[in-house]
């Protein structure tokens, strides 16, 4: 399986490439043969951009080819694997695409409140208007704001009062906790007196670039929600930092950037982003919602990856509810489509008769019909199919990791209603739950491991501290002595039973700086045979203390992947 520290050899070819493709290949396969199994600094906290990208121009994707492809076509690798770019012990490391927050490190409400934000949004006074947008299904403008900094408005369609601006911020804040990297977003209300035309300021009219004027900006603001008092609640969504690049795609590399080496539909934060998206029902996972950007890093130009546009989330379709058929199957439902003809319109399906909340700013969202592993977004996305049960198992623990941030995130939404926010932030409990429930159990669920100086073995169930386990199962840990510069293992003392997450370890462990233990922990007395299969752990010795090194997590890489996680081949 290849590993954060296998992308380094990855990349070596790049300079190697003048040698010829079977040459470069040859000592790039010799090299890892011959490399001990972990390194000094393994686990890698952060993968590394180690080349300059600075020569990486934009390059728009055709929004129209990445649907029609995503619809008729399975892009992207078509082999089953496992997530190429996860570190020694089994996680996401770091990178221009993520960083750990929730479940990795602690998180205060104010830190969710917060989120990406670095100011309280657009500064008051007059606001500068230097580009409108009049196409699209949710129509806006970009400002300067009386700080001379650049904003993206967006507005609440009309007679969907707090809707769509409120979901976008909510799902920002919850999306910035798991990771990703997201615009600054705020709900900022607006008055017309307070908005001025740019001299050069442009509009798309029809595919064409014309002068703003003082028309269309009353025809756009003519066109979205207005509150009584005449203002206007806008979503506005900061400038990103460098310079855009255009969007990634869900699968494949980008092929200017000499640091983008891992297919994306192998990044399991990608394909774990099918479980964080079926959580926020965020329906519309396309292209054409990213942006990569051009950044200085250390003195040199990288590729930043954004996840944005959250309009589409919560129940939201930007200008009115999701329809009814929104997160239970595709744009085009194919053979189901099909039977429908055939049958006159029956059978008539479960999703048609559920019946929704009506509050202020709440879309058609719920819990208690939600089952994240037939969730669907509106096309099938290259990343979600192939996730593996061991992707969305570590996508189900940074949900379940969120408690009260939940109701934080949804506070930053500024509903008016009382009765919106409680909903919202029940439901997200009820569908985090759900995916506990769904995700937790379906692999060998031990994790933290620590094995301290005196030998004692602790770790954790995470499906048993989610409340997804029941009945309590007696673990086992059997014991060996790990060689790494061979790679090869001896069997240590006899195996260890305990009905606690806790043991001894045999009373012969090395204790030499630098010796290395194996010890695999395994779920006994259960029908579950994914628990019986063991997780590896691998314990690097110290001056002090043993330290985790290694996890392997052996999940059935056989699993059909799906959007929803079922099979779609």
């Amino acid at each position: 399986m290849m590993t954060v520290r296998s992308l380094t050899v990855v990349r070596r070819a790049a300079g190697l490439a003048a040698l010829g493709a079977a040459t470069a290949l040859f000592l790039m396969v010799k090299a890892s043969a011959a490399a001990p199994r972990f390194l000094p600094d393994d686990p890698l906290p952060r993968e590394t951009d180690p080349f300059d990208a600075s020569h990486v121009r934009p390059a728009p994707i055709p929004l129209a080819w990445d649907l029609i492809s995503s619809l008729f076509e399975r892009p992207g690798d078509r082999a089953t694997r496992r997530a190429t770019n996860i570190n020694t012990i089994d996680e996401v490391p770091d990178s221009s695409w993520f960083t750990n927050r929730v479940g990795s490190a602690p998180l205060t409400e104010a830190d969710i409140a917060r989120g990406p934000d670095t100011t309280a949004g657009p500064a008051s006074g007059v606001w500068t208007v230097v580009a409108g947008k009049s196409e699209g299904i949710r129509p806006g403008f970009t400002i300067v704001d009386s700080a001379h900094v650049r904003w993206f408005l967006k507005f609440d369609a009309p007679g969907y009062p707090e809707q769509a601006t409120g979901a976008e911020v909510v799902a920002t804040k919850l999306f910035w906790a798991l990771g990703y990297n997201v615009p600054e977003t705020h709900v900022a209300p607006l008055r017309r007196e307070n908005l001025v035309i740019a001299p050069d300021a442009t509009i798309s009219i029809n595919g064409k670039r014309r002068q703003l004027t003082t028309g269309d900006v009353d025809r756009v603001l003519g066109q979205v929600e207005r509150s009584p008092d005449g203002s206007y609640r806008a979503l506005a969504s900061k400038a990103l930092e460098g310079k855009p690049l255009g969007g990634f795609r869900y699968y494949g590399t980008r092929p200017d950037d000499p640091n983008d080496v891992v297919p994306h539909e192998n990044r399991r934060e990608l394909r774990g982003m099918g479980v964080f998206a079926s959580w926020i029902d965020r329906v519309d996972a396309k292209a054409g919602n990213t942006l990569d950007t051009l950044v200085t890093e250390n003195g040199k130009s990288v590729v930043r990856h954004h996840v944005l546009d959250f309009g589409s989330t919560l129940g939201s379709g930007g200008i009115a509810p999701n329809d009814y058929w929104e997160g239970y199957q595709y744009i085009f439902a194919g053979s189901s489509l099909l039977k429908k003809l055939l049958g006159f319109g029956f059978p008539v399906e479960p999703w048609r008769t559920i019946r929704y909340a009506t509050l202020r700013g709440v879309g058609r969202f719920e819990g208690d019909h939600f089952d994240p592993r037939a969730w669907k977004s509106r096309v099938p996305n290259a990343a979600y199919l192939r996730a593996q049960p061991d992707d969305t198992f570590w996508a189900a623990r940074k949900v379940v990791a969120f408690t009260d941030m939940i109701a934080a995130a949804v506070r930053s939404g500024q509903y008016s209603d009382p009765a919106a926010e409680l909903y919202l932030t029940r439901t997200l409990i009820e569908r985090r739950d759900a995916i506990g429930r769904a995700y937790l159990g379906q692999v060998n669920p031990i994790v933290n491991p620590v094995l301290d100086a005196g030998g004692v073995l602790t770790f954790d169930n995470a499906a048993a501290e989610a409340g997804a386990l029941a009945p309590s199962p007696r673990y086992r840990a059997e014991w060996y002595v790990f060689d790494n510069a061979t790679r090869t293992t001896a069997p240590l003392g006899t195996p260890t039973d305990s009905s606690e997450p806790a043991m001894h370890g045999p009373t012969a462990l090395p204790h030499d700086v630098g010796s290395y233990v194996r010890v695999d922990i395994s779920a006994i007395g259960l029908s579950r045979a994914e628990w019986a299969s063991p997780v590896q752990a691998y314990f690097r010795r110290g001056p002090d203390a043993w330290s985790l090194v290694g996890l392997e997590r052996r999940a059935d890489s056989n699993a059909s992947p799906g959007d929803g996680h079922t099979s779609s081949n």
